[in-house]
This record gives C-alpha cells, structure tokens and sequence, in this order.
C-alpha cells in the first residue's frame, strides 16, 4: 500500500489512542473524579421493609431447591415482609415441581411462575416483577450462592432517596492459566464499577446480585441479552442513581473450559450492538446522565479489538527505530498470548495469563460484531454447565 507515510502516522495513534483511552486514560479519569467528588450514600430515608427475590431459571431442577430455600432464608433473617418468586421459563426436567416443593411450611412464601413456553431471561424477568408485591425487587441467579448479610446490605442503600437500584460485588473463583487473566479482568471491571458509582451511576450491575425499586423497573424488550445493563440504563434515564454495594456479596466461578467462557463473552459482547439498537435514547446525552460512562466503558471496548489491528497494521507501515520497537512489542505481546492460550492451565507466567485473556476478550468483541451483524446474537439465554457449586454460604 503506497498511501502518505502521514496517514500510517494519524491512523497508529489515533488507534493507541483508543485502546489507551479505554483501559488507562477514562479509568484513572473517573477514579480521580471519584476521590475529589464522589458522592456518598446519604440515608434520610425510610428502610426498606418489604422485598420480592425473583429468579429466573429454565431446566434447573438440580438447584432450584437450594436456591430458593437460601434466598427465603435470607429474607426472614433480615426481618422483611418478602417472598421469593421463581419464573420456570418453558422448563422440560421439573424445576417448577422442585420450586414447589421447596416452599417451606413457615417464613417467606416460594411462589412459582411457570411458562408452559421457553421465552427467554428477559420476559422470564418481566413475569416475575410484575407478580412482585414488595417495594424493591432483588435479582438472583440459581448457580450463584450470596453471604449471608448480602441482602440486608444491598436494600440499606435504598435509604437514600436518590438511589434507585444497587448491584453487589460478584467474587468469581478462577483456575490456573488464562482463566486467571478473566478473573484479573474481572476485578478491574468491578473497581471501575465502584468507581463509577461514586461519580453518579455504574453502567450496568451484576443479574446474578441487584435490587432496583419496583416502581422503577421497566418491562425489558423480549429477546433482551443484556438486562442487566437495559433495565439500570432504564432507572438512571428515570434520574435515579444506579449504585454498587462492596460489602453484598456473591459467588460464583469461571466455566472449567476457555472456550466456554470465549462463547459466553462472545454473545454478551454482541449483546452491546443490541443494546444500543433498542435503547438509541441512551446514547444521547441530555437523555442518558450517564451518557460519559456508557459511551467510556461499554461501547469503546467493542472499537479497542478493531484498534489493535489498526495499530499492528500500521506500526508495520511506519519508518524508524522508535515505531519498530513498537511493533516489536506488540508481536512479543501477541506471542505471549499465543503461549498462553496453548499451555492453557498449565501457564503460571501472570503476564502470559494477563496477555492471553486480553486477546481473547478483544478476539471476543471483534467477533461479536460479525455475530450481531448476522442476527445470530440468540434470543434467548443459554447456561454452562459447572462442575460444582461455588464457594460461599448465605
């Protein structure tokens, strides 16, 4: 390609820029925004003293039980009016018998939904807040399990009349090689969570451990992959703050195999296109109070993967020692990666851990794109299976 050496030049930095911007430069912004005018949680309010848990769950009759029993469990030691409701959505092994079964003869009731048809998560969801009859409706998953304090802290931020929904901190437990770097990856998205929710609002909380006021909650567009990124978005466009509560905490662990954990990422990636495509107000910003953020930290990482090829290609293209370095570094960093992803577990360098879910995670996004594109981004949501539960106890 003979094109001006001065395109090579803009077209480089310009990708740097992007990929610097995304990881370092708005992290450390918000950070900073955060220590010198971070907003606290003020509670001039009354407390909460009613909740409905829902769960959405299809074909888990394995857990359903444990899960169910756990979260009544938590209500009436919290000392709420509450109950918990599970939405079976089309389930074909007896989940909605063993939700059934589970209900105990005191304490908080176990209500079941059951959808003769498989739906998917979101309209699973909707079902179950519309059956709600508590003041704030908390979200669980069925794989998960939560401390036992989880829903106590969650709800006390509630107190505060400008918070409209809360998430929890999501502890993951990881294995060796490039599940580690997931699990490293994983910590920074929940720090720079933190950090954004004491700016104003974090975009989008963890499905697995959230609570949001029920007169807030909007139905979710049925086929919705990412609902708990389009119902938060929801409540902060309503002008509530959308906040993440440290000390509510849930467990959970990484799939066993990379590649599961690639297809994961894979779909929730794409599910950003989608996102965007049924929620276009939130990317206007006298809309969206959270319009900085949205656009920072969930759509630029699906322009970083597209920015690497363009750095690579055109590090390639330019003269001079200093840019050689450059694209030196980036094939030593790409072969780092590569010996991460072929030793798999048996990887124990952190930095070959750290490069390998890197390129996986951007190798997802650059993906993702070309599966939205195609309309294969699914419409319902699908599971993988674990070989245990989680650590933790509620």
């Amino acid at each position: 390609m003979h094109m001006n050496p001065h395109f090579w030049l803009m077209a480089f930095w310009l990708c740097a820029a992007c990929v610097l911007y995304a990881y370092i430069a708005y992290p450390l912004f918000i950070a900073a925004v955060a220590a010198i005018r971070g907003r606290p949680i003020r509670p001039t309010g009354s407390r909460v003293t009613s909740a409905s848990v829902v769960i959405a769950a299809h074909n888990e009759r394995s857990s359903i039980a444990r899960r169910a029993r756990e979260m009544a469990a938590l209500i009436a030691t919290s000392g709420l009016d509450g109950e918990v409701i599970v939405v079976s959505d089309g389930s074909t092994d007896g989940t909605a018998v063993a939700a059934r079964l589970a209900s105990p003869h005191d304490g908080p009731p176990i209500r079941v939904i059951e959808l003769r048809e498989r739906h998917g998560k979101a309209a699973a969801l909707n079902a179950g807040c519309s059956a709600a009859r508590g003041g704030v409706i908390a979200f669980a998953d069925t794989r998960q399990t939560w401390a036992a304090d989880s829903l106590t802290m969650l709800l006390q931020n509630f107190a505060d009349p400008s918070v409209g929904a809360v998430g929890g901190e999501l502890i993951v437990e990881t294995a060796p090689g490039v599940m580690a770097g997931v699990g490293l990856y994983w910590r920074f998205e929940k720090w720079l969570r933190r950090q954004e929710s004491r700016v104003h609002s974090t975009v989008g909380l963890t499905g697995a451990i959230a609570a949001v006021r029920s007169e807030l909650f909007r139905p979710i567009p049925p086929g919705t992959i990412l609902d708990d990124v389009h119902w938060p978005l929801r409540v902060a466009m309503q002008g509530f703050r959308v906040v993440h509560e440290g000390e509510a905490r849930a467990f959970d662990r990484l799939p066993e195999r990379p590649r599961d954990e690639f297809r994961r990422k894979v779909r929730t990636l794409s599910s950003n296109f989608q996102l965007v495509a049924r929620l276009p107000a939130a990317l206007l910003p006298w809309r969206n109070p959270v319009w900085f953020q949205f656009i920072s930290h969930k759509l630029l990482r699906l322009v970083v993967p597209w920015a690497l090829l363009g750095m690579l290609v055109a590090g390639g293209m330019l003269e001079g020692a200093g840019y050689r370095m450059l694209l030196a570094a980036q094939l030593a960093f790409y072969a780092a990666a590569l010996v991460g992803i072929v030793r798999g577990s048996r990887v124990r360098l952190r930095l070959a851990s750290a490069a390998s879910s890197f390129v996986v995670l951007n190798a997802a996004a650059f993906l993702a794109f070309w599966v939205w594109i195609t309309g294969n981004a699914g419409r319902s949501w699908t599971k993988v299976t674990y070989a245990s539960t989680p650590r933790g106890a509620a």
